[in-house]
């Protein structure tokens, strides 16, 4: 967590101007130095851990002193997210600059309270607004529904404005076994159209073609220009490219998905003008994102894995059909439980942010997948991408800062675990303060195994002092319920010489964050949770994140 003071101010809600299909008077407001429309794929990220029930659990050394005295006056809140449209918050600082703040990992709701079903989704910035172009998973299916159109002035209220593609659009689109991923649109100056590609699909997937379409406004109803295999080969996670100069670029992965082929397009965006390169052959990456920071050319992209999330990459190449750098790794291993769909550059007057736009598939299931936006760092050709809870953007200037309110995790390291699981998957003592909530601690488990009861606990030295006002407990936010913390023991202290819990209590049972508030601030150093009891009557434990409340003292 990289973090700052965090001084949200006053939620404010405003109401985007609606432009159902009428013409624009002005063009998009695009392409200049690096508008891209980058994209995404529709298979993977999700969050089945396998985390077993088999009993076992494993090792405990014995440093089990959690009698928990109960006399620790502490308040317990539910901290999350998860279904209210908490992402509208906005502020103004001390200079009159307006920031707008992003929450990960609960549901995003439009101003009307309503799910936002945009998934796979690409953007577009038309005159002083954001569109929002994606597919409605409300039905809790894969198959085809409806593309959605969503309308914004700052990326984080956003308004429904219509159903531009649904099975009615088209006869073709009406098939039973229909599948429709992953749209992006573009405008065309020359012929006042604007143009969305996507992947088109049937049954099994075995479809594997481009679906074009068209439409006089950006969320108008569109129609169908046509669905065929560019160049005659296999297509499917895609993505679609404006240039500064009007070139339009269409990717794909083919030949089942082990190829990542580059396209450039006709001048009038529907059908393909050359087949440019097979940028990759034998890599196996879906879920293609393209952004241009002004001097090179980047691709986001992701394994394939079906729904479960992978490791993300990104590449680089001085042009569009230049010669592309090997891959390199970003985010974590689960490229923070999302996959990527498109990439959005956000101009301001000092700099220009790029968010990265991920889908958190199947969490736990298909109707109940979420969003994760994430600024994207650079150094170089280097692009880095790290897990925040909440941040936020300054509209005017482009800056952001990530203010989720907890004392930076940097510095931490772990003292003692009594029993982690590194054998079935990865439950290292560690990933309770990695910063991401889609890995673990959990306690052994492994089938066959030893497996120790409880109490289970865990030691962490901070690196520093810090005046600690409360902590946050994050239970795991897969489908899985094994060690669900219900008695706990907090400790804190100038030592690991703990003497009594500084508080005691039990967490609701619930996935939501609990956040337990201190009567008055502890100075420490070290910190020591102990959970004494499962919300199941099972022997693990498991933490997907420990946060601590406070401020240093140094």
């Amino acid at each position: 967590m990289t973090l700052h003071i965090r001084i949200f101010g006053l939620l404010w809600l405003t109401t985007a101007l609606v432009f159902a299909c009428g013409k624009r008077n002005e063009t998009p407001d695009a392409d200049t130095d690096s508008d891209s429309d980058t994209d995404a794929d529709t298979d993977a990220d999700s969050d089945t851990d396998s985390d077993s029930d088999t009993d076992s659990d494993s090792d405990t050394d014995g440093d089990s002193d959690t009698d928990a005295d109960t006399d620790t006056d502490s308040d317990t809140d539910s901290d999350s997210d998860t279904d209210a449209d908490t992402d509208t918050d906005s502020d103004t600082d001390s200079e009159g600059d307006e920031w707008v703040v992003f929450h990960n990992g609960g549901f995003w709701n439009d101003v009307d309270g309503n799910r936002i079903e945009a998934h796979g989704g690409g953007f577009i910035r038309v005159d002083d607004l954001w569109y929002w172009i994606g597919e409605d998973k409300s039905h809790n299916s894969g198959n085809f529904r409806a593309v959605n159109c969503y309308s914004s002035p700052d990326l984080v209220n956003w308004t429904f404005i219509n159903a531009i593609i649904t099975p009615q659009t088209h006869a073709d689109l009406a098939a039973s076994d229909r599948i429709i991923e992953r749209p992006k649109v573009v405008y065309n100056e020359s012929t006042d159209k604007y143009v969305m590609w996507l992947h088109w699909e049937g049954a099994n997937y075995a479809a594997a073609e481009a679906g074009v379409f068209s439409c006089d406004t950006v969320c108008g109803d569109y129609t169908m220009e046509g669905h065929f295999r560019p160049n005659g080969n296999m297509s499917r996670d895609d993505t679609l490219f404006k240039d500064a100069d009007g070139t339009a670029w269409f990717i794909s992965s083919a030949d089942e998905n082990s190829d990542l082929v580059l396209y450039q397009l006709t001048d009038d965006y529907l059908d393909i003008e050359e087949q440019t390169m097979i940028i990759w052959t034998d890599e196996w990456r879906e879920a293609p994102a393209v952004f241009h920071d002004g001097s090179n050319y980047f691709l986001l992209s992701s394994g394939c894995t079906g729904w479960n999330p992978n490791q993300g990459t990104s590449a680089w190449a001085p042009a569009m059909d230049g010669s592309w750098s090997a891959l390199a790794n970003f985010g974590d291993n689960t490229t923070f439980d999302s996959q990527p769909t498109y990439v959005i550059p956000f101009h301001g007057t000092k700099t220009t942010t790029y968010i990265y736009a991920g889908d958190r598939w199947q969490d736990p299931d298909l109707v109940s997948s979420k969003y994760i936006w994430l600024p994207i760092r650079q150094d170089g050709t280097t692009v880095n991408i790290n897990y925040y809870e909440t941040w936020r953007l300054n509209l005017r200037t482009g800056e952001w800062d990530a203010n989720d309110g907890f004392i930076p995790q940097d510095g931490w390291s772990l003292v003692y675990v009594d029993s982690e699981e590194t054998v079935d998957e990865d439950g290292r003592a560690v990933n309770a303060f990695d910063d991401s909530p889609s890995t673990k601690w959990h306690t052994e488990w492994q089938a066959g195994g030893p497996h120790a009861p409880l109490p289970h606990e865990i030691q962490i030295d901070l690196g520093g002092l810090f005046d600690i006002t409360g902590f946050r407990y994050l239970p795991r936010q897969d489908a899985d319920t094994n060690g669900l913390i219900a008695n706990y023991a907090f400790y804190a202290g100038l030592s690991t010489d703990w003497g009594e819990p500084v508080a005691t209590g039990t967490f609701p049972d619930s996935r939501d964050a609990q956040v337990v508030n201190f009567p008055t601030a502890i100075r420490a150093r070290y910190i020591r949770l102990v959970a004494t009891s499962e919300m199941n009557g099972g022997d693990w434990t498991c933490i997907a994140e420990l946060d601590l409340l406070g401020e240093s003292a140094n």
